[in-house]
């Protein structure tokens, strides 16, 4: 007979400064698995986001969410960025209710914590959020491993964005 171990228990809360070794190895760890970060660059960009993580979530211009077990070891995250945008109308044609938007990102669940329910605790908890902030637009980017979780919350996919290269032609 096989035996089955316990479901962890996990609590949910809001990043702190002190969070942004854990939100920077979240943030390297997916776009690696994404295959969109070359191994040889993950230090620098963790660096980098130590440093970024540190100020923006001091000065709430990031806004994250943190899972953990029982232990306190952060096993999943994710967060957004809020900004003002111009009013427009939404694909039911009557204008945004709001001028908020925000965008989630660094959705992230480590290895062996994947399959226990935590991106979608972690996006209601999000989108509770924005509800009870008046936030009017919610975006994200979506991998192809995410996009049925996020199809199944709502979201739809835009066809007409375009992402510059960086480069004057």
């Amino acid at each position: 007979m096989e035996a089955t171990l316990p479901t962890p228990t996990f609590t949910i809360r809001r990043a702190a400064p002190a969070d942004a070794p854990v939100l920077a190895k979240h943030r390297c760890e997916m776009w690696l698995a994404m295959n969109d970060l070359l191994p040889e660059g993950y230090a620098a960009m963790y660096e980098q986001c130590v440093e970024y993580f540190e100020e923006a979530v001091r000065d709430e211009s990031y806004l994250g969410w943190l899972v953990a077990i029982e232990s306190g070891e952060v096993v999943a995250g994710g967060g957004l960025l809020l900004r003002r945008i111009a009013p427009y109308p939404m694909a039911n044609g009557l204008t945004c209710p709001s001028e908020k938007q925000a965008h989630i990102l660094n959705m992230f669940t480590e290895v062996g914590y994947r399959r226990y329910g935590l991106a979608n605790l972690l996006m209601k908890t999000l989108l509770r959020w924005c509800e009870e902030q008046g936030v009017g637009s919610v975006t994200l980017n979506a991998s192809e491993a995410g996009k049925p979780l996020y199809e199944k919350l709502g979201f739809a996919e835009v066809k007409n964005f375009m992402k510059w290269n960086g480069k004057m032609p």
